[in-house]
């Protein structure tokens, strides 16, 4: 009997100390982003594609940056991207895309080309977007930003930036 009041007992102050745990753990609390840090890239001009020269022909140079800043939203995990660009060809209709691997390797989206905006540069040639999109990236992956003219296929990539992660950007 001894035995089955001692046993009781401890099962009673388990259940206390296992309480506050149990409330760290409360599905309504809002979890950490699993995305810890930030993306940022380089854009650099692909000069080997026809898809790059400007209307007159001429080799088209762009030059720009990306940043990926992770944020939590509704309930959801997104990235909020900015690309910012300067250009020699004004008034250019851009599609973009995050992609995995590194700049020159095949195309492998990460996400769907359809559900991306387009951009227009500007007379100047210049050129920004920010869009928030839904995207699951492993910091010990490596990823690419490309930007596209005339449609979203490897052809068409007429810039694009290497991706690093910073995990200190949080």
């Amino acid at each position: 009997m001894r035995t089955l009041r001692l046993a009781a007992a401890a099962f009673l102050a388990a259940g206390c100390l296992l309480a506050p745990t149990a409330q760290a753990q409360d599905p309504s609390v809002t979890p950490e982003l699993p995305m810890l840090g930030r993306w940022t890239g380089q854009f650099r001009s692909i000069q080997s594609t026809t898809g790059s020269r400007d209307a007159g022909g001429e080799p088209g140079r762009i030059t720009g940056t990306v940043t990926m800043q992770p944020l939590r939203e509704s309930g959801m995990d997104l990235y909020e991207v900015y690309i910012s660009i300067s250009s020699t060809t004004p008034n250019d209709e851009l599609e973009w895309g995050v992609s995995m691997g590194r700049c020159g390797s095949k195309l492998i989206p990460v996400e769907h080309a359809n559900q991306l905006p387009r951009f227009d540069t500007r007379s100047g040639g210049d050129g920004e977007i920010r869009h928030k999109l839904p995207m699951s990236l492993n910091a010990q992956s490596s990823y690419q930003v490309g930007l596209f003219r005339n449609g979203h296929a490897q052809q068409n990539m007429i810039a694009c930036a290497n991706l690093r992660y910073d995990e200190r950007m949080r």
